[in-house]
């Protein structure tokens, strides 16, 4: 036992480590489930140490917000797991939420989750295992489904599909984007994932700030994959400094609520909710436009990027009809088309 070991033990306190693991956690109007998350976070049985990062992304409920994340850093900070809280002046969107806790992760590693998701008792320990004994630069593992109430068969059976879908085996170089987008071996989601830190961050690099609260998750993870890719050696690139490879684990290391986001099937009653739906298109209009001025990434990944746009385009036409109320269809429907450029 060193000398900072006797001080935490003589006077009963718990030793800080450096994080290996960032969790980043984007927070808008989940107050009603974070709770449950951090227990979760807590729960975390013989995990690397890591830090928890929240970002507060204007959250409506702000006081509510700050009153949980106040009760609970007292209990990380009693386990010695460094808790960091950041707040954004308004609503940047999810996928800036994560830019701003990304930038501020201190781990090697760093992991995304939502707040009114929920992580399995050793989920950081399976990932971070599973990162050293691969010597991965992405490990997934697989998701579970909860929630389902009050949400149509059919799409729960899809999602919960996805969300258990893995590429068992290794990747590098552009087979992590190709087998992603091209061949649907695996799913784009964030969460479930565990990355080397640096990776997320040169892959925010290249993406322009974006508001978007929908299909976020395959905007972030089709840069980091890109960016694994031009690291492997693209032919755009002259100097090959490292090899990225994705390893793919059957453990389920998450648990997705569906029945809360933007892409549930709630009744939406305001034009402000809408706009979350129609910010998909903003997601394939960066992805596209950035294919369009790097062309040697590809025509294959080109096509699938717009096969996904159009079946995301298709799947809000069908939330208009389910969701919106009667009474804003009108608008909604024009605010889809001005969103996704339909004249």
């Amino acid at each position: 036992m060193n000398f900072k070991e006797r001080c935490a033990a003589r006077f009963g306190r718990t030793v800080q480590q450096k994080p290996l693991v960032s969790l980043c956690v984007p927070v808008y109007g989940t107050e009603g489930f974070i709770g449950r998350f951090f227990e979760s976070v807590l729960q975390q049985a013989a995990a690397p140490p890591f830090e928890t990062i929240i970002v507060n992304d204007g959250s409506p409920d702000t006081k509510e917000l700050q009153r949980i994340i106040k009760n609970y850093a007292k209990r990380f900070k009693g386990k010695g797991l460094p808790f960091i809280f950041l707040e954004h002046s308004k609503n940047l969107g999810t996928l800036e939420a994560r830019r701003t806790a990304a930038n501020a992760a201190s781990g090697e590693y760093l992991a995304f989750a939502d707040p009114d998701d929920e992580l399995p008792d050793a989920a950081l320990r399976i990932l971070y295992d599973a990162a050293c004994t691969s010597g991965a630069d992405i490990v997934q593992g697989a998701g579970t489904v909860c929630g389902m109430e009050d949400e149509p068969e059919a799409r729960a059976a899809a999602f919960a599909q996805k969300a258990k879908s893995v590429y068992e085996g290794v990747l590098a170089g552009g087979e992590i984007l190709r087998k992603c987008i091209v061949e649907n071996a695996y799913n784009s989601f964030v969460w479930g994932k565990l990355f080397k830190t640096d990776l997320v961050q040169k892959a925010y690099g290249e993406i322009p700030f974006t508001y978007c609260t929908m299909a976020e998750d395959m905007l972030l993870y089709f840069f980091i994959a890109l960016t694994a890719s031009k690291s492997a050696g693209a032919p755009e690139d002259e100097h090959i400094k490292k090899t990225y490879t994705y390893v793919g684990i059957p453990d389920t290391v998450y648990t997705y609520r569906i029945n809360t986001g933007v892409t549930s099937r709630r009744q939406i009653t305001e034009l402000a909710e809408w706009q979350k739906v129609c910010s998909a298109a903003s997601v394939f209009t960066v992805i596209l436009s950035y294919l369009d001025e790097h062309p040697v990434i590809g025509s294959d990944i080109c096509e699938a990027v717009k096969a996904l746009g159009r079946s995301y385009r298709i799947d809000s036409l069908k939330q208009l009809e389910v969701c919106v109320v009667p009474s804003l269809q009108a608008q909604a429907q024009a605010m889809l088309e001005e969103w996704w450029g339909i004249s």
